[in-house]
């Protein structure tokens, strides 16, 4: 009795972890985006790779303040390869410009690790539409060329 109880707990472990790496993926693309559409950026920071933390700051710098996201939608999530420790999701945002209240759409690729935690987003970058989404501020980009002149 207490075999047949050990041997079922090992097997559901089994299905368990062949699922995990879609579902840990799953689980960040949604936890990431949602965090950043709704301006938590400290938490989806935290789903950033160290190494691309800074340039992930830069970036959403003006998220909320000169636009505001109205909708996210991710449109793809797909697995690099057969490892699950590259993955690719796809993801459709529109805002508003703050300064024109236009609506306008931009979509996004995003690059992600996996680590012992789950995944992690390692790039982002605008794919189709209006690229000011990702642009790093005006006033971080004066700091970046003075510093670059010394």
């Amino acid at each position: 009795m207490r075999a047949s109880s050990l041997l079922l707990v090992l097997l559901a472990g089994c299905v368990f972890n062949n699922i995990s790496a879609e579902e840990r993926l799953r689980d960040s693309v949604v936890g990431y985006n949602d965090e950043v559409r709704w301006n938590r950026i400290d938490l989806a920071a935290q789903r950033v790779a160290p190494p691309y933390r800074d340039q992930f700051r830069l970036t959403h710098a003006d998220w909320h303040e000169a636009f505001e996201i109205a909708d996210s939608e991710i449109v793809h999530v797909q697995v690099n390869d057969e490892d699950r420790s590259q993955a690719t999701s796809f993801v459709k945002v529109r805002w508003y410009d703050q300064r024109t209240m236009l609506l306008t759409e931009t979509t996004l690729r995003q690059e992600w690790a996996r680590n012992v935690n789950g995944y992690q987003l390692t790039e982002e970058e605008v794919t189709d539409g209006n690229e000011r989404l990702l642009a790093v501020p005006e006033r971080f980009r004066a700091d970046d060329e003075e510093e670059g002149e010394d």
